[in-house]
């Protein structure tokens, strides 16, 4: 077998598509074809299912192999240059939905401009996908909200963020100050659909209840969220990176949690030995910088505590 079999395979698997694939190694789909079957009986087993349109299970684990070959071989020809260590080329992470829209409109500037070679590619992915990617060697890090293990994965915890109730003026619970987690009725509570692990969280922190909702509605979007609690009424609970989207007069209707302690860690997750893992940590101290940010500028628990002494003030007068 060679090299540029291994590239097309890991290609082909990727796209899912001959036609796909040939456009991205440059050849005509006949020619790709060929290469494959070739591989194929070489080792013995087959690699893609032509009739299903997919990878078969061994033709996964060959192609995940294939891609730690390619990469070790990049590896010798960056250390022949004396280019290891040096960021540039493509570098392709994976964020869970839950951070994506607040961390990057800040966090991809920084990067890009610190590091001018590099060639960024995001994608918003689940955890398990992201996990999965990074198993596989199609993406280069993952940020993700809870601490994930997998052979070959190093999961390094970047900073740690407070949950916070965000009300509806009509609900009973608006009057209060702060909220104690039992307190929070999930009935009344807007959660994220099945899959994403901050819904989990919150279900964690929410009291239980046997009641049923009169409106269900599954959303992997908290801003939608948001907007159902201002339209519908109700509560739904943010992570302290949301609410660099929420204007001054939306604050208002945030309550921290008392006793604080509800909330999570979010991670980068770093393939080991990865040509890119030192693009990686980069990356993590990035975010770890914009994070700081975010609270310095006064997003934290106390201007929330603040704002809700305005808001009782504005009230007796």
């Amino acid at each position: 077998m060679t090299l540029e079999q291994m590239r097309y395979l890991v290609a082909l698997v990727e796209e899912r598509s001959f036609t796909r694939a040939a456009e991205r190694v440059y050849l005509t789909q006949p020619a790709l074809s060929v290469q494959i079957r070739k591989l194929e009986e070489e080792l013995g087993v087959k690699l893609f299912d032509r009739r299903q349109g997919k990878p078969t299970e061994v033709g996964e684990r060959v192609a995940a192999q294939a891609r730690r070959v390619l990469e070790e071989v990049a590896r010798v020809k960056a250390i022949a240059r004396g280019e290891e260590g040096v960021f540039q080329g493509p570098f392709r992470v994976g964020v869970i939905p839950t951070l994506a829209p607040y961390l990057l409109p800040r966090l991809l500037p920084r990067l890009l401009e610190r590091y001018p070679g590099l060639e960024v590619s995001v994608e918003e992915e689940l955890t398990p996908a992201i996990l999965q990617g990074l198993v596989e060697g199609r993406l280069d890090a993952g940020l993700v909200g809870t601490e994930e293990r997998a052979p070959g994965v190093q999961s390094l915890p970047l900073f740690s963020e407070e949950f916070l109730a965000y009300i509806s003026p009509g609900h009973p619970l608006y009057a209060k100050e702060s909220l104690h987690p039992l307190e929070i009725p999930l009935e009344d509570t807007w959660i994220l659909s099945e899959g994403h692990w901050f819904r989990d969280q919150v279900l964690s922190v929410c009291r239980p209840s046997l009641e049923r909702r009169r409106v269900e509605f599954r959303s992997g979007d908290l801003e939608t969220l948001i907007l159902l609690v201002e339209e519908v009424g109700g509560l739904t609970l943010l992570p302290e990176v949301a609410l660099w989207t929420l204007p001054r007069a939306k604050r208002l209707h945030l309550r921290p949690l008392s006793p604080p302690g509800a909330g999570r860690t979010v991670y980068l997750l770093v393939r080991e030995g990865s040509l890119k893992a030192p693009v990686a940590r980069a990356l993590g101290e990035e975010v770890k910088g914009v994070f700081r940010e975010l609270r310095l500028k006064g997003w934290e628990r106390k201007s929330v505590m603040m704002g809700a002494e305005v808001r009782h003030g504005e009230a007796r007068g």
